[in-house]
Parts: C-alpha cells; structure tokens; sequence
C-alpha cells in the first residue's frame, strides 16, 4: 500500500469563482455554498480557485502556507505559478492558484459580468486546471475532484495526462471521513474520481483548434471524444466527456438539454450520457444563513416572525417587511412612492439579473415600453449586452417616478435590498439551468413571474396550473413581450384584488419555500459515494 500513501480522503471543488470571496454568477453561490453544508455534513472538501487578489477581499480569507513554484508550458513559453492554502472566514479550506499575470485582474471573466471575455480566457482557465493538478501533488490526490463549468473543463484531461486514466477505487468503509485510507485503497487505478458539472450549457470555451496546442494538454485530447468539436476546440465538451460522471443544477434542465433547442450543439453526446446514466439533474439551493431575511445585515428591516414555517395570520408583519424596505430602497435610490385609486402601492418590480437575451430582460422591458401606463414601480440591477443596457437605462429616464436601473457592475448590497422590497421578481428566461435568484427571492417573500424552463418549472408553482394548491407565482409558457405582460398583469390584478387572500397566500407560500443546501448536498454526498466504490 506505499504507493498509495499519497492519497487523502477530499473532496475538491475547482471552478473560477466562489461566493463570496469572487463572484460573477450562480457557479460562484454554488462554489461559496455547497462546500460549507458538505463541510458540515461530514465531507472533507477543499475548494481551488484563482487567487484573484484585486477582487478577493483580504479580510474575507486567511492564507496559512505557500509552495515551491510550478511550472508550465504555454507553446513555447513557460508560465510559473504559485500555490497557497487558506481557509475563508466561513470555515472553507482553500487551494490558491497564484498566477498575476492572468488571474490578477479586475473581473473574474472580463467586463461586464463575463459578457466580453477576456481574450486569454482560454490560457487562463488552463493555468487552472495545471494548477490544481500540481497543487495535488503536493497535498495529496483527494478522492473526488468535482470541477465546475467550460472554465473547469480542462481539469478532467490534466488530471488523466498527470496521473493516468484509471481511477481508484475505495471498499466503502470509511469513505468521506477521518478514517486511516490505506488499508481501504485497492489497487485498481491511479487518478481520483472526477465529476463535471454543467451550469449553463450556453458558455462552452469554444477557440479555434490550433489554440488547443499551447495550453499545456496532451494531443490526445484533440479529438471528438474529447476536445475537438466540428473543427474548433471545446471545453465543455472534452471536461464533460472525459469526467467519470455529469451533473447539472436542476431535474427538468437535465432532460432539456438532451433536445436540439436547449443542446446548444451537444444535444447527441449529453443525449448519450443521459441514457447511460451518466447526466444527473440535482437542483441547487441557496446558503439559508446567508440569505436570511430575519438576520440579512445589508436590508434595512429584518422580519420579526421566530417561526420557519409561516402561515396566512403573518401576512401582516410580512407586508410591514416588504413595506419598511421598499420604502427605504426608495429613499436610496430616488424614487417617489406612487400609490394606486385603491390606495395601494404599485406593486414592485425587481430584476437582479445578467443582460443577455437567454435571461429575457429585452423581452421584459419591451413589455413594458408596450404598455400606454404602466401600474408598477420597478428597479433593475444588471450587467451584460449593451442595447439591453442601453434599453434599460432609457427605460428609467422616460419613466423616472417608475423606474430606477443600476447598470454595468453587480451590487452585492443592491441585490438583498432589491430582494426585500419587491413585489413580484421576475425572471423571464428563455432557458434557465436552475436559477437562484427566484429561490431567494421567495425566501424574502417575493411573488415570482418567470419563464416555464429549467429550474423555474421546477422551483416555481404556477397559479395557473389547477394542481397546484400553494401557487408562488406565474410561470410563463409564451416568452414575448405579450406574455410577460399578460403574466405582469395577472399578478396585478390579483395583487390589486378586493380578495387579498388570494396575493397574501401566494406571499406565504413562496416565503415558505425554503430551498437550502442540505437536500442538494445528500444527493451528492451519495454521488461521492457510490462513484468511488
């Protein structure tokens, strides 16, 4: 058992981004929240990520120790790079790949919020995968790798060209604990077991074929059963194939993307996984402590109710929640408070989203240019294309009393006010692999109008289905602009009905949704398990 001994008895996450230390989207909640209930639950984890010191803030983390220097080639020209181990202020170890030249940086993918990549991105996110692969050398090989999107997706073939194709195998006692590994490793492989898990399915790293040799990875791995896709060079393709098993971040978008319309390409080999057991949906969920309206420390008010579990007699201090806070917000922000012939406020709009056309943020404020008055109040926070900036920003100079949009750069602080004020979130996307944003928006009981997709279908239940018996919101079947506003006004009128029992229901039931991490981190400890036996 002596060449064993350098394996340990972890579980690593690699991915580019980890809440909340350098985010840029739902991989970095992930990153952030997933490892921290799997820590808790008994499950060593480490989590590897760029070591992004001008985005990282200092206080957030504490580095313990740093190795000798790697090394490697990029074509013809060497890169070092360095490695560190810390622990985040929530108790997470951390693997620190150092590299200023390319991981030093403003954004963790280029401005925007990733929407114009930065042109090294590719050498970048191998510096990564080499990364990892030299920092288990030094640490020990753990028992998993569970590496995350097209920015993980060369870890798979780095680890194979390092330690061999074959993988170990563990008898099951002792799995995933503190136990001795020697006397349960069997000789039947070199290189741990790695999963690969899709966020979204439309960023795949796709670069030109020539690009694939100066990243450092073994030509082999140029090939259709790898890298190699229609004559350019595909990450996510060559990290999915090359995995010992695929996941992705809801049941429904699992089944979605094994069809033409969601494939973005790879509909036949994801079809193929999926059919041999290989593609799993398991639904993400949200850090319940984090996203805490009781205890949230950047909202204004924090709800008064001790119970988790809410039922119709709390509506009242849940409106005097969402009252407090939307007043604040718009104290804050500049906007008058515009109160209906009923007395009533406008309900609130809120968006906290990236500006892309799969998002549908086009489509909703196209719904509401399209209205002659529009009956409610909204605020906006995001980033992505330019004229779905531009449009939004227009948007809330033509209707300044009515809309408020902070555009360009994603507001922590913004965000959980945004969430604690609104009425209704909405999220009108053409395609969504989980979403987390309508989870947190129902945990601060919002009312959600969303795309019939992904992880919307499944976290979301329609008022309109007559199976359903505790609606939280609308789904939306057609997404145009005449169906986001038909949505838009179906939850005004209900909001505005002279039965209120019908709105103040669909508040508690969404509020009563609580999607954490815990369910989520037992199918994967599960996972772990079986793909290690």
């Amino acid at each position: 058992m002596e060449q064993f001994k350098q394996f340990n008895n972890e579980v690593w996450f690699v991915g580019a981004e980890m809440a909340p230390l350098a985010k840029a989207g739902g991989l970095g909640d992930v990153m952030g929240g997933l490892p921290k209930v799997l820590l808790k639950a008994g499950v060593n984890v480490r989590v590897v990520i760029p070591y992004y010191k001008n985005i990282i803030p200092q206080n957030f983390i504490e580095i313990k120790e740093s190795y000798p220097a790697g090394r490697v080639g990029f074509g013809e020209i060497p890169f070092e790079f360095g490695i560190k181990t810390g622990i985040t202020n929530s108790g997470i170890p951390l693997v620190l790949i150092e590299q200023n030249h390319f991981f030093n940086r403003e954004e963790v993918y280029g401005s925007h919020g990733g929407i114009y990549g930065y042109k090294d991105n590719l050498w970048r996110f191998a510096m990564l995968a080499h990364g990892t692969a030299y920092a288990m050398s030094i640490l020990g090989i753990p028992l998993v790798i569970h590496t995350h999107d097209w920015s993980g997706g060369f870890v798979p073939a780095v680890i194979r060209q390092t330690f061999g194709d074959k993988r170990v195998h563990f008898a099951p006692a002792g799995i995933l604990s503190n136990s001795k590994m020697d006397k349960y490793v069997n000789a039947k492989g070199l290189r741990p077991a790695v999963i690969f898990t899709i966020h979204n399915l439309g960023y795949q790293g796709v670069y030109g074929i020539d690009d694939f040799y100066d990243i450092g990875i073994d030509f082999r791995y140029n090939s259709p059963s790898a890298y190699e896709h229609f004559g350019t060079l595909n990450s996510l393709k060559g990290g999915m194939l090359l995995s010992d098993i695929v996941t992705t971040v809801s049941p429904t978008y699992a089944k979605e993307i094994t069809t033409p319309g969601f494939g973005f390409g790879l509909d036949g080999e994801l079809k193929n996984l999926y059919n041999n057991g290989k593609l799993k949906g398991i639904l993400n969920g949200i850090d319940l402590d984090y996203w805490n309206p009781k205890t949230d420390s950047l909202i204004y008010y924090n709800l008064n109710l001790k119970e988790n579990s809410y039922k119709l007699r709390d509506y009242k201090e849940w409106r005097g929640f969402k009252t407090i806070n939307r007043k604040a917000l718009f104290s804050e922000v500049s906007l008058p408070l515009k109160i209906a012939k009923n007395g009533r406020p406008f309900p609130l709009l809120g968006i906290v989203s990236r500006f892309t056309e799969e998002k549908g943020i086009d489509i909703f404020l196209d719904s509401l240019f399209n209205w002659n008055d529009f009956p409610f109040q909204v605020v906006i926070l995001g980033s992505g294309k330019d004229y779905i900036e531009k449009k939004a920003l227009y948007l809330s100079k033509i209707h300044s009393d009515k809309v408020y949009a902070q555009i360009g750069k994603y507001d922590e602080a913004l965000s959980h006010k945004i969430y604690a004020a609104s009425d209704i979130f909405v999220m009108p996307s053409k395609f969504e692999p989980c979403g987390l944003s309508q989870m947190i928006a129902m945990r601060y009981g919002g009312v959600i109008a969303a795309g019939d997709t992904g992880g919307l279908h499944d976290t979301v239940s329609d008022i309109v289905d007559i199976n359903i018996k505790e609606p939280s919101g609308i789904l939306i079947k057609y997404l145009n602009a005449s169906g986001v506003s038909w949505a838009l006004n179906e939850l005004y009128n209900i909001y505005m009905g002279s039965n209120g029992d019908i709105w103040n229901n669909m508040v508690i039931n969404a509020a009563n949704k609580h999607f954490g991490w815990d369910d989520s981190a037992g199918v994967y400890k599960n996972l772990y398990y079986d793909i290690i036996k």
